[in-house]
Protein backbone atom coordinates (compact mmCIF):
# COMPACT_ATOMS: atom_id res chain seq x y z
CA UNK A 1 0.00 0.00 0.00
CA UNK A 2 1.37 3.63 -0.76
CA UNK A 3 0.78 4.77 2.65
CA UNK A 4 3.17 2.09 4.29
CA UNK A 5 5.64 3.34 6.38
CA UNK A 6 5.37 6.60 5.60
CA UNK A 7 7.47 9.89 7.07
CA UNK A 8 5.35 11.46 9.72
CA UNK A 9 8.30 12.85 11.39
CA UNK A 10 8.07 11.79 14.98
CA UNK A 11 9.42 13.75 17.82
CA UNK A 12 11.51 12.23 20.75
CA UNK A 13 9.83 14.03 23.21
CA UNK A 14 8.74 11.04 25.05
CA UNK A 15 5.20 11.18 24.35
CA UNK A 16 3.89 7.65 26.10
CA UNK A 17 0.19 6.77 26.94
CA UNK A 18 0.19 4.02 28.50
CA UNK A 19 -2.12 1.34 30.01
CA UNK A 20 -6.22 1.72 29.37
CA UNK A 21 -6.34 4.31 31.84
CA UNK A 22 -3.42 3.47 34.33
CA UNK A 23 -1.24 6.51 35.14
CA UNK A 24 2.26 5.21 35.73
CA UNK A 25 3.80 8.45 37.93
CA UNK A 26 6.45 9.07 40.97
CA UNK A 27 5.79 10.52 43.80
CA UNK A 28 8.49 13.13 42.98
CA UNK A 29 6.90 13.88 39.62
CA UNK A 30 3.39 14.65 41.09
CA UNK A 31 4.97 16.69 43.28
CA UNK A 32 6.99 18.67 40.64
CA UNK A 33 4.71 19.46 37.78
CA UNK A 34 1.42 18.40 39.68
CA UNK A 35 -0.20 21.46 37.39
CA UNK A 36 1.45 20.81 34.46
CA UNK A 37 0.63 16.82 34.68
CA UNK A 38 -3.06 18.02 35.38
CA UNK A 39 -3.27 19.77 32.29
CA UNK A 40 -1.41 17.37 30.15
CA UNK A 41 -4.30 14.63 31.39
CA UNK A 42 -6.79 17.13 30.85
CA UNK A 43 -5.90 17.29 26.85
CA UNK A 44 -5.40 13.75 26.34
CA UNK A 45 -8.87 12.83 28.21
CA UNK A 46 -10.47 15.70 25.61
CA UNK A 47 -8.88 13.91 22.65
CA UNK A 48 -10.23 10.58 23.76
CA UNK A 49 -13.55 12.10 23.79
CA UNK A 50 -13.10 13.43 19.95
CA UNK A 51 -11.88 9.56 18.65
CA UNK A 52 -8.54 8.86 20.20
CA UNK A 53 -6.83 5.75 21.23
CA UNK A 54 -3.94 4.94 21.90
CA UNK A 55 -0.88 5.38 24.56
CA UNK A 56 0.98 8.39 25.35
CA UNK A 57 4.65 9.01 27.16
CA UNK A 58 5.33 12.31 28.50
CA UNK A 59 8.80 13.07 30.10
CA UNK A 60 10.29 16.46 31.44
CA UNK A 61 14.08 16.45 32.61
CA UNK A 62 14.31 12.87 31.43
CA UNK A 63 11.85 12.11 34.12
CA UNK A 64 8.47 10.48 32.97
CA UNK A 65 5.39 12.28 34.69
CA UNK A 66 2.63 10.56 32.37
CA UNK A 67 2.35 7.01 30.88
CA UNK A 68 -0.98 5.93 30.17
CA UNK A 69 -3.40 4.21 28.16
CA UNK A 70 -6.77 5.46 27.05
CA UNK A 71 -9.75 4.76 24.49
CA UNK A 72 -9.30 0.92 24.21
CA UNK A 73 -9.92 -1.24 27.54
CA UNK A 74 -7.74 -3.55 25.75
CA UNK A 75 -4.83 -1.37 25.55
CA UNK A 76 -2.31 -1.43 28.45
CA UNK A 77 0.49 0.64 28.56
CA UNK A 78 2.88 -2.21 27.38
CA UNK A 79 0.51 -3.05 24.53
CA UNK A 80 2.73 -2.52 21.32
CA UNK A 81 2.44 -0.60 17.88
CA UNK A 82 4.09 -0.87 14.83
CA UNK A 83 6.68 1.90 14.39
CA UNK A 84 6.55 2.06 10.73
CA UNK A 85 9.20 4.60 9.08
CA UNK A 86 10.74 5.09 12.81
CA UNK A 87 12.29 1.69 12.17
CA UNK A 88 14.42 3.75 9.73
CA UNK A 89 16.55 5.21 12.92
CA UNK A 90 17.38 1.30 14.06
CA UNK A 91 18.15 0.32 10.43
CA UNK A 92 20.67 3.63 10.56
CA UNK A 93 22.09 2.67 14.26
CA UNK A 94 23.43 -0.78 12.64
CA UNK A 95 25.09 0.77 10.06
CA UNK A 96 26.59 2.96 12.33
CA UNK A 97 27.16 0.25 14.64
CA UNK A 98 28.57 -1.85 11.37
CA UNK A 99 30.91 1.04 10.68
CA UNK A 100 32.39 1.24 14.28
CA UNK A 101 33.36 -2.22 13.79
CA UNK A 102 35.44 -1.28 10.74
CA UNK A 103 32.89 -3.16 8.20
CA UNK A 104 31.62 -0.81 6.19
CA UNK A 105 31.84 2.87 5.46
CA UNK A 106 29.32 5.48 4.99
CA UNK A 107 31.00 6.33 1.93
CA UNK A 108 31.19 2.99 0.52
CA UNK A 109 29.40 2.68 -2.69
CA UNK A 110 26.57 -0.14 -2.44
CA UNK A 111 28.63 -1.82 -5.82
CA UNK A 112 30.77 -3.21 -2.93
CA UNK A 113 28.26 -5.21 -1.28
CA UNK A 114 26.33 -5.81 -4.24
CA UNK A 115 26.79 -7.02 -8.00
CA UNK A 116 26.05 -6.42 -10.90
CA UNK A 117 24.78 -2.88 -10.02
CA UNK A 118 23.26 -1.17 -13.21
CA UNK A 119 25.82 1.77 -14.25
CA UNK A 120 23.48 4.60 -13.66
CA UNK A 121 23.22 3.11 -10.10
CA UNK A 122 26.53 2.07 -9.41
CA UNK A 123 27.59 6.00 -7.65
CA UNK A 124 25.44 5.44 -4.83
CA UNK A 125 26.84 5.03 -1.14
CA UNK A 126 25.78 4.19 1.92
CA UNK A 127 25.20 7.86 2.68
CA UNK A 128 22.78 8.57 0.02
CA UNK A 129 20.59 5.79 0.97
CA UNK A 130 20.83 6.64 4.32
CA UNK A 131 19.37 10.35 3.95
CA UNK A 132 17.16 9.52 1.29
CA UNK A 133 19.08 11.27 -1.75
CA UNK A 134 19.82 8.36 -3.72
CA UNK A 135 17.77 8.88 -5.97
CA UNK A 136 15.76 6.03 -5.55
CA UNK A 137 11.76 5.61 -6.08
CA UNK A 138 9.30 4.74 -3.53
CA UNK A 139 7.23 2.10 -4.56
CA UNK A 140 7.73 -0.21 -2.16
CA UNK A 141 8.30 -3.01 -4.64
CA UNK A 142 9.59 -5.40 -2.81
CA UNK A 143 6.48 -5.66 -0.38
CA UNK A 144 6.10 -9.96 -0.69
CA UNK A 145 9.30 -10.77 -1.88
CA UNK A 146 11.22 -12.92 0.61
CA UNK A 147 14.29 -13.96 -1.75
CA UNK A 148 16.93 -11.61 -1.63
CA UNK A 149 18.28 -11.36 -4.70
CA UNK A 150 14.86 -10.62 -5.83
CA UNK A 151 14.48 -7.90 -3.66
CA UNK A 152 17.66 -6.45 -5.11
CA UNK A 153 16.77 -7.29 -8.12
CA UNK A 154 13.42 -5.58 -7.68
CA UNK A 155 14.88 -2.46 -6.56
CA UNK A 156 17.91 -1.91 -8.67
CA UNK A 157 15.83 -2.58 -11.87
CA UNK A 158 13.75 0.64 -11.22
CA UNK A 159 14.85 3.76 -13.32
CA UNK A 160 15.88 6.61 -10.65
CA UNK A 161 13.82 9.06 -9.88
CA UNK A 162 16.86 12.09 -10.21
CA UNK A 163 20.17 12.56 -10.35
CA UNK A 164 22.18 10.59 -7.64
CA UNK A 165 22.73 13.24 -4.92
CA UNK A 166 20.61 15.83 -6.38
CA UNK A 167 18.16 16.21 -4.11
CA UNK A 168 15.78 14.76 -1.13
CA UNK A 169 13.53 12.00 -2.18
CA UNK A 170 11.97 9.69 0.50
CA UNK A 171 12.54 6.79 -0.77
CA UNK A 172 11.76 3.29 1.26
CA UNK A 173 13.42 0.81 -1.15
CA UNK A 174 16.54 3.06 -0.11
CA UNK A 175 15.94 1.69 3.43
CA UNK A 176 15.45 -2.15 2.17
CA UNK A 177 18.68 -1.66 0.14
CA UNK A 178 20.43 -0.74 3.52
CA UNK A 179 18.82 -3.92 5.59
CA UNK A 180 19.83 -5.97 2.75
CA UNK A 181 23.66 -4.38 3.38
CA UNK A 182 23.48 -5.13 6.90
CA UNK A 183 22.91 -8.97 5.99
CA UNK A 184 25.03 -9.09 3.76
CA UNK A 185 28.22 -7.34 5.89
CA UNK A 186 27.18 -9.13 9.42
CA UNK A 187 26.14 -12.68 7.55
CA UNK A 188 22.85 -12.59 9.55
CA UNK A 189 19.05 -11.80 8.72
CA UNK A 190 18.23 -7.83 9.64
CA UNK A 191 16.28 -9.25 12.67
CA UNK A 192 18.92 -10.69 13.99
CA UNK A 193 21.54 -8.48 13.92
CA UNK A 194 18.93 -5.75 15.19
CA UNK A 195 17.99 -7.95 17.92
CA UNK A 196 21.47 -8.95 19.07
CA UNK A 197 23.31 -5.66 18.63
CA UNK A 198 20.45 -2.94 19.31
CA UNK A 199 17.68 -4.20 21.10
CA UNK A 200 19.43 -6.44 23.87
CA UNK A 201 22.12 -4.01 24.96
CA UNK A 202 18.86 -1.35 25.31
CA UNK A 203 17.18 -3.93 27.07
CA UNK A 204 14.21 -3.57 24.71
CA UNK A 205 11.96 -6.78 25.67
CA UNK A 206 8.56 -5.81 23.95
CA UNK A 207 9.97 -4.44 20.71
CA UNK A 208 10.15 -7.04 17.77
CA UNK A 209 9.44 -7.56 13.89
CA UNK A 210 6.71 -7.66 11.11
CA UNK A 211 6.67 -11.86 10.35
CA UNK A 212 8.10 -12.53 14.04
CA UNK A 213 5.51 -11.54 16.20
CA UNK A 214 4.86 -15.61 17.87
CA UNK A 215 8.42 -14.99 18.83
CA UNK A 216 7.67 -12.16 21.26
CA UNK A 217 5.10 -12.31 23.96
CA UNK A 218 4.43 -8.93 23.70
CA UNK A 219 0.49 -7.98 23.21
CA UNK A 220 0.37 -5.97 20.25
CA UNK A 221 -2.72 -3.81 19.77
CA UNK A 222 -5.49 -4.41 17.33
CA UNK A 223 -5.95 -3.30 13.92
CA UNK A 224 -8.99 -1.16 14.30
CA UNK A 225 -10.00 -0.71 10.43
CA UNK A 226 -11.35 -4.04 8.92
CA UNK A 227 -11.32 -2.47 5.29
CA UNK A 228 -7.67 -1.68 5.54
CA UNK A 229 -6.69 -5.01 6.93
CA UNK A 230 -8.64 -7.07 3.92
CA UNK A 231 -7.09 -4.84 1.25
CA UNK A 232 -3.32 -5.72 2.58
CA UNK A 233 -1.77 -7.91 0.42
CA UNK A 234 -2.05 -11.40 0.80
CA UNK A 235 1.85 -11.53 0.54
CA UNK A 236 2.52 -9.42 3.57
CA UNK A 237 -0.41 -9.88 6.16
CA UNK A 238 -2.69 -13.49 5.57
CA UNK A 239 -5.90 -14.83 8.25
CA UNK A 240 -4.47 -12.00 11.01
CA UNK A 241 -0.36 -13.31 10.47
CA UNK A 242 1.81 -10.89 9.57
CA UNK A 243 4.75 -12.58 6.66
CA UNK A 244 8.16 -11.71 6.40
CA UNK A 245 9.27 -10.26 3.88
CA UNK A 246 11.85 -7.73 2.54
CA UNK A 247 9.52 -4.73 2.09
CA UNK A 248 9.10 -4.57 5.92
CA UNK A 249 13.30 -4.79 6.66
CA UNK A 250 15.37 -1.38 6.81
CA UNK A 251 12.20 0.72 6.11
CA UNK A 252 9.31 -0.68 8.18
CA UNK A 253 8.37 -3.42 10.32
CA UNK A 254 9.79 -2.79 13.78
CA UNK A 255 6.72 -3.01 16.49
CA UNK A 256 7.67 -1.95 20.25
CA UNK A 257 5.98 -0.07 22.80
CA UNK A 258 6.49 3.56 24.46
CA UNK A 259 8.13 2.65 27.44
CA UNK A 260 10.80 0.59 25.27
CA UNK A 261 11.14 3.79 23.00
CA UNK A 262 11.69 5.88 25.85
CA UNK A 263 14.34 3.64 27.20
CA UNK A 264 15.94 3.77 23.22
CA UNK A 265 15.99 7.47 23.11
CA UNK A 266 17.73 7.69 26.26
CA UNK A 267 20.29 4.57 25.04
CA UNK A 268 20.99 6.20 22.09
CA UNK A 269 21.49 10.28 23.58
CA UNK A 270 22.40 9.62 26.97
CA UNK A 271 24.95 6.55 26.77
CA UNK A 272 28.12 5.47 24.96
CA UNK A 273 25.98 2.78 23.33
CA UNK A 274 27.53 4.67 20.18
CA UNK A 275 30.76 6.23 19.75
CA UNK A 276 31.17 10.53 19.66
CA UNK A 277 31.74 10.33 16.23
CA UNK A 278 28.57 7.94 15.13
CA UNK A 279 26.41 10.24 17.32
CA UNK A 280 27.78 13.52 15.06
CA UNK A 281 27.20 11.53 11.94
CA UNK A 282 23.37 10.33 12.98
CA UNK A 283 22.33 14.01 14.00
CA UNK A 284 23.92 15.65 11.62
CA UNK A 285 21.81 18.11 9.68
CA UNK A 286 22.52 16.48 6.40
CA UNK A 287 19.99 17.24 4.10
CA UNK A 288 18.34 20.55 4.55
CA UNK A 289 14.54 20.55 4.44
CA UNK A 290 13.19 23.37 5.88
CA UNK A 291 14.37 27.22 6.31
CA UNK A 292 18.34 26.51 6.19
CA UNK A 293 20.80 24.11 8.25
CA UNK A 294 21.49 26.60 11.20
CA UNK A 295 18.15 27.35 11.92
CA UNK A 296 15.55 25.13 10.33
CA UNK A 297 14.72 21.29 10.09
CA UNK A 298 16.90 18.65 8.05
CA UNK A 299 17.39 14.94 7.23
CA UNK A 300 19.64 13.28 9.63
CA UNK A 301 19.94 9.63 9.37
CA UNK A 302 16.56 8.21 10.01
CA UNK A 303 15.89 10.89 11.55
CA UNK A 304 14.84 14.26 11.01
CA UNK A 305 16.39 17.24 13.48
CA UNK A 306 15.88 20.93 13.92
CA UNK A 307 18.48 23.46 14.92
CA UNK A 308 18.53 27.01 16.20
CA UNK A 309 21.60 29.05 16.09
CA UNK A 310 23.73 25.83 15.01
CA UNK A 311 22.25 23.70 18.22
CA UNK A 312 20.58 20.85 18.16
CA UNK A 313 17.17 21.17 19.69
CA UNK A 314 14.76 18.42 18.29
CA UNK A 315 15.26 15.47 16.87
CA UNK A 316 11.78 13.72 16.01
CA UNK A 317 9.93 11.31 13.39
CA UNK A 318 6.81 9.24 12.44
CA UNK A 319 5.56 6.34 10.95
CA UNK A 320 2.23 5.22 9.93
CA UNK A 321 1.77 1.76 9.47
CA UNK A 322 -0.57 0.69 6.24
CA UNK A 323 -2.57 2.77 7.66
CA UNK A 324 -3.90 0.35 11.18
CA UNK A 325 -1.07 2.14 13.79
CA UNK A 326 0.48 5.42 13.62
CA UNK A 327 3.49 6.70 15.83
CA UNK A 328 4.86 10.59 16.62
CA UNK A 329 8.23 10.41 18.46
CA UNK A 330 9.60 13.98 19.68
CA UNK A 331 12.79 14.59 21.81
CA UNK A 332 13.86 17.46 23.12
CA UNK A 333 17.41 18.48 24.21
CA UNK A 334 16.48 19.86 27.55
CA UNK A 335 14.93 16.70 28.42
CA UNK A 336 11.46 16.67 27.54
CA UNK A 337 10.21 13.71 25.76
CA UNK A 338 7.06 12.93 23.68
CA UNK A 339 5.75 9.61 22.17
CA UNK A 340 2.18 9.08 21.28
CA UNK A 341 0.78 5.62 19.77
CA UNK A 342 -2.18 4.95 18.00
CA UNK A 343 -4.78 2.77 16.28
CA UNK A 344 -7.44 4.99 15.52
CA UNK A 345 -6.85 6.01 12.23
CA UNK A 346 -7.02 9.66 10.58
CA UNK A 347 -8.05 12.59 13.26
CA UNK A 348 -11.35 14.16 11.80
CA UNK A 349 -12.05 16.53 14.20
CA UNK A 350 -11.89 20.67 13.51
CA UNK A 351 -8.79 23.06 12.97
CA UNK A 352 -5.98 22.59 10.92
CA UNK A 353 -5.56 18.77 10.81
CA UNK A 354 -8.97 17.68 9.94
CA UNK A 355 -8.83 14.59 7.66
CA UNK A 356 -5.00 15.30 6.88
CA UNK A 357 -3.14 13.96 9.18
CA UNK A 358 -3.21 10.89 11.75
CA UNK A 359 -3.33 10.78 15.55
CA UNK A 360 -0.01 10.65 16.54
CA UNK A 361 0.73 13.56 14.81
CA UNK A 362 -2.63 16.09 16.14
CA UNK A 363 -1.75 14.90 20.04
CA UNK A 364 1.94 14.96 19.92
CA UNK A 365 1.93 18.91 18.56
CA UNK A 366 -0.67 19.55 20.92
CA UNK A 367 1.49 18.31 23.97
CA UNK A 368 4.21 19.71 22.43
CA UNK A 369 2.38 23.52 22.60
CA UNK A 370 1.28 22.53 26.68
CA UNK A 371 5.10 22.15 27.19
CA UNK A 372 6.35 25.12 25.64
CA UNK A 373 3.86 26.91 27.09
CA UNK A 374 4.88 25.92 30.42
CA UNK A 375 8.42 26.36 30.08
CA UNK A 376 7.29 29.97 28.61
CA UNK A 377 5.30 31.14 31.91
CA UNK A 378 8.10 29.01 34.09
CA UNK A 379 10.82 31.79 32.16
CA UNK A 380 8.79 34.92 33.00
CA UNK A 381 8.11 34.41 36.47
CA UNK A 382 11.55 33.72 36.76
Amino acid sequence: MAIKGSSIIISLFGLIFFSSYSQSKTDSSIYKYPLLIDKIDSYVKEQKSKGFKGTVLVAKNNEIILNKAIGDSNLTTNSAFYIASVTKQFTATAILKLQEQSKLSINDPIAKFINEVPLDKKEITIHHLLTHTSGLANNYVTDGIKNREEAINAILSSRLEYNIGEKYGYSAEGYNLLAIIIELVSGETYENYISQNLLAPSNLNHTGFWGYEGSNLTNIASFNNPKTVKSLSRKVYRKGVSIANYGYKGGTGIFSTSQDLYKWINTIRYSDFLNPKSIQQLFKPHKNLKGDITNGVSYAYGWRVEYKNGELTQIRHGGLEDGLHDVYIRSYTNGEIIIVFSNSGVYEGKGKFNGKECWSIVLSTGLQDILENNKAKTTIKK
